[in-house]
């Protein structure tokens, strides 16, 4: 089963994350800083490029897949059970890195560890983003 582990993907560098008021819709950059293990900050600074230059918003699906794929991630449809339901995030596989989007959510499982602000392994995952490069660690 995947375990939780609460983080701020970086965040806490360069901003506060002390108090509820802190937290802040970044999802996708942290996702992409835990998945990639690109710094918080340049994944933040290359979304909000990516989205001016397309007239986007930088949390944009369009912006997010946009710089997945300049990073050569693929992107897949959702992971389902042997009925064909989708399977929930706490049951992926403990192998691999995987940016997977839940409903108006994205967020990172590293080999078997979701990373994340709060624990969303009970949501089921939609499509996600895995490193043909690296698919199993």
């Amino acid at each position: 089963m995947v375990e939780f582990e609460k983080s701020h993907g970086g965040r806490e560098r360069y901003f506060s994350v002390k108090y509820k008021k802190d937290l802040t819709d970044d999802c996708a950059v942290r996702a992409i800083a835990h998945g990639t293990g690109i710094d918080y900050i340049v994944v933040y600074k290359a979304l909000f490029e990516l989205a001016m230059a397309n007239g986007w918003m930088p949390n944009d699906t369009k912006t997010i897949e946009a710089y997945l794929k300049e990073l050569g991630w693929e992107k897949h449809s959702p992971m389902r059970d042997v009925n064909g339901k989708k399977i929930r995030l706490k049951d992926y596989p403990l192998d691999g890195r995987y940016l997977v989007y839940t409903t108006n959510h994205i967020t990172c499982i590293d080999r078997g560890v979701l990373r994340d602000t709060y624990d969303c392994r009970a949501w089921c995952g939609n499509s996600y983003w895995q490193d043909p490069q690296n698919p199993g660690y």
